[in-house]
């Protein structure tokens, strides 16, 4: 991430046409508006090129797959990558023709281990598994300029499939799509789920939605839409760093490293509780910021806490409480947001008096935080009468950080907890 925005790489469209003569005929070309629905989105878009592509990936998020005509064998690297770090891929055009055989040579690899990777290709080519051009594409390819009336003529209606991640992104069964097409793939492996057809059973959308990979192709070219519904999704879904639910019955992922980073809290007592992940760092300090700027001199009372000392203070608790009260108000070891640094209780100072918690002097505070805080990617985390949801006890002065303001603001504005919209949101994943 850069300044707490995903990065987002983006695969190039290299010329297939070239003078051998003319070394600057040999180059890659990015389109403009697939670079410009990502920053409106609020991710950060990059190129990536062909030349030790390895080296560029763990500086990505996630993935654009844009429409081109060649794919280069190097390209399949995003789809490994995005598979072993859960990094979610958009594909457009041959975006999507590049996932399905992506997914068709792994599967019919799987079944023949003894076929090398070219028998395999060739094995899908006779099996008309492979790509496959249209005899008649007058409803799928079209010439199109910025004039909207020629994209308009080249609109068809698509069919989406209901329970699937692609129809929960556009919210409804039919989409008229603007097509750029002479290829189709005419065959998406047991592993893909056909998630949209067109009126002559063109396959116009696939995902993998497994194991925490979040993989959508599309046929058409929605970066001609005047909406954003998939960029969008394609953003937020790149917040993975960020975006995973820690409670009672979900402990944190064995994946995740905090990346702590040291942070210096005015507020006494804080102690080694002060630091945060690094992922957390820049948005707080806005948020702290701008607290302050309104006269509510804010701070971390606790963030980042380890196991060890996630333990010790549950350990601490049941001696002193008893077992039922320590697991009402303080969280297991594993199963503690603190313990992933994306957590922060906050304390205000008021002249040379740190006060916390249910201090009255803070209804004030707490309300204009609870109104600002998803403009900096956090939500209110045990929010009042949500209890038997979230498992713990109202508490105004805790926040999460989710990273997306999309997605905290929708959270907030909807009043939900994180484990509602876990549920709703992510229900086919």
């Amino acid at each position: 991430m850069i300044k707490n925005k995903p990065v987002i790489g983006i695969l190039p469209t290299y010329n297939l046409v070239n003078d051998a003569n003319d070394p600057y005929q040999d180059r890659a070309s990015f389109v403009r508006m697939y670079e410009e629905k990502i920053y409106e989105c609020g991710g950060i878009p990059i190129g990536l090129l062909h030349q030790n592509m390895y080296d560029y990936l763990p500086l990505c998020d996630g993935y654009l797959w844009p429409g081109g005509s060649k794919v280069w064998p190097d390209f399949f690297l995003v789809l490994e990558d995005a598979l072993k770090y859960k990094k979610p891929v958009l594909g457009v055009c041959l975006g999507l023709q590049a996932i399905g055989t992506f997914f068709n040579l792994k599967e019919t690899k799987e079944k023949h281990p003894e076929k090398s990777l070219e028998e395999v290709k060739q094995f899908l080519k006779d099996t008309d598994h492979y790509l496959k051009q249209l005899e008649d594409a007058s409803l799928h390819n079209h010439y199109v300029t910025k004039d909207v009336e020629t994209q308009e003529a080249a609109r068809h209606l698509i069919q989406l499939k209901k329970d699937t991640l692609f129809y929960e992104i556009m919210g409804q069964e039919k989409v008229n799509v603007v097509s750029l097409h002479s290829f189709i793939l005419p065959y998406a492996s047991h592993d893909v789920t056909v998630s949209a057809t067109s009126e002559d059973g063109v396959i116009e959308a696939i995902e993998y939605i497994k194991d925490g990979a979040q993989i959508l192709g599309v046929q058409y070219h929605p970066e001609l839409e005047s909406s954003s519904e998939l960029f969008s999704w394609l953003v937020d879904a790149s917040y993975q760093k960020t975006m995973f639910l820690v409670n009672k019955q979900n402990p944190i992922p064995d994946s995740y490293s905090p990346n702590i980073s040291l942070y210096q809290s005015e507020y006494p007592r804080c102690g080694e509780e002060s630091n945060l992940s690094e992922s957390v760092m820049y948005s707080w300090i806005q948020l702290r910021d701008f607290m302050r700027s309104r006269g509510f001199y804010i701070d971390v009372e606790s963030a980042y806490r380890s196991t060890e000392m996630q333990r010790q203070l549950y350990e601490d608790n049941k001696a002193k409480y008893g077992e039922e009260h320590a697991s009402i108000f303080v969280a297991r070891p594993g199963y503690s947001e603190h313990e992933t640094g994306l957590a922060i209780d906050v304390c205000m100072k008021i002249g040379e008096e740190w006060i916390n918690e249910f201090d009255e002097r803070l209804h004030a505070c707490y309300q204009l935080l609870h109104q600002v805080c998803a403009d900096y990617g956090f939500i209110l985390r045990y929010p009042k009468g949500k209890e038997e949801i979230t498992g713990y006890h109202y508490e105004p002065w805790h926040l999460r950080y989710l990273g997306s303001s999309r997605i905290a603001s929708d959270i907030m504005k909807r009043k939900l907890t994180l484990e509602e919209y876990y549920q709703e949101r992510f229900k086919n994943i």
